[in-house]
């Protein structure tokens, strides 16, 4: 749940804006850095409440929210830009959320529009905004299903905590990111309705899966890996090398331990690799976007409980999953051009 609140604080212009700048995927990430850098970004710390607006309805359902319209199209119906089971987004609202995206790409000291590169970025904008509003559309469409509502002192004790104990900075960094508190405030319920959802979907307490307990070495180049194998195959340990060698500077002091993971944690790729071995046995070497590994594995449990530490990843793994199958099931309409 800490996961989806958090993107609460950049609402709706900064989340499609820094997918878009970071090419953004839906992939799970993985927890330990390099290899593995961290799933999850710092809370925010609790602070002293302070007085918001609550002119929002006592309890809201995903149907209250304003965003899109359902029902068969009427030729009174506002433009649309896509149509989610027959649930229209508001053309009028995606163009918004396009132009506060573009502006806060603009605003990055890293993006250059004059770049092949930031004009690549600039072409992709529109179907990133249209994406994410899809998704917002399902995710409104599922919690409507499963009768979630969120009351107006969950939105009240949220926005105080984001808002902290400055309202002034609050306001001015509201301006600067081109939102008003209402319109925060409507992105604040979504997240809410979001996180609770994927409470219910995925479970309030940590689960016990299948989980693998692996070691790694990464390095830069596929010769050495296979430098490193050729130790390996030797009788050489796996331990004393990923310390000797490993660019994994999270595990290397550790011998390349990675302790236990389940699956929807790792790279994809590492992932794989690791639950396909056999206990005692090594993987050859494999590349990833960050270099080339060698895997061990150490033991395997069936039924292992979730680490609180990789409790919130894991969660958002499924939770995304489980949106990517709401995404091949819905009928979706494109209305608009993407580029």
């Amino acid at each position: 749940m800490d996961n989806i609140r958090l993107r609460c604080l950049l609402a709706t212009a900064l989340l499609v804006a820094v997918a878009v700048a970071t090419s953004c995927t839906n992939s799970a990430t993985p927890t330990r850095p390099p290899t593995l850098p961290s799933a999850t970004a710092p809370v925010p710390a609790s602070a002293t409440t302070t007085n918001v607006p609550t002119n929002v309805p006592a309890k809201v359902t995903p149907s209250a929210l304003p965003a899109a319209t359902s029902g068969p199209t009427q030729s009174s119906d506002p433009p649309a830009a896509a149509r989610i089971n027959g649930q229209a987004i508001a053309l009028e609202e995606f163009e918004k959320q396009v132009s506060l995206a573009k502006e806060y790409l603009q605003k990055q000291q890293s993006f250059d529009p004059a770049t092949p590169e930031g004009k690549a970025a600039l072409a992709q904008l529109r179907g990133q905004v249209l994406a994410w509003m899809i998704d917002q559309a399902l995710i409104d469409q599922a919690a409507g299903r499963e009768s979630i509502s969120i009351s107006a002192t969950q939105v009240d004790s949220e926005v105080s905590k984001l808002a902290g104990n400055d309202p002034a900075k609050f306001e001015e960094w509201l301006k600067m990111n081109g939102l008003t508190r209402e319109g925060f405030r409507l992105q604040l319920q979504r997240e809410l309705f979001g996180a609770a959802l994927q409470e219910r979907l995925v479970g309030a307490t940590a689960p016990s899966v299948e989980q693998v307990h692996a070691r790694h070495i990464l390095v830069n180049t596929e010769a050495e890996g296979m430098s490193i194998l050729i130790k390996l195959r030797s009788g050489e340990s796996f331990a004393n090398l990923a310390t000797q060698y490993s660019q994994d500077k999270g595990s290397a002091g550790m011998g390349g331990d990675l302790g236990f993971f389940p699956r929807g944690i790792m790279l994809q790729q590492i992932e794989l690799v690791a639950f396909a071995l056999d206990p005692g046995q090594t993987s050859g070497v494999f590349k990833t976007d960050f270099g080339y590994h060698i895997i061990q594995v150490v033991e395997k449990d069936p039924a292992r409980k979730i680490s609180d530490e990789m409790l919130p990843a894991w969660r958002q793994s499924m939770f995304l999953r489980w949106l990517e199958t709401q995404r091949t099931e819905a009928k979706i309409e494109y209305l608009v051009p993407l580029e």
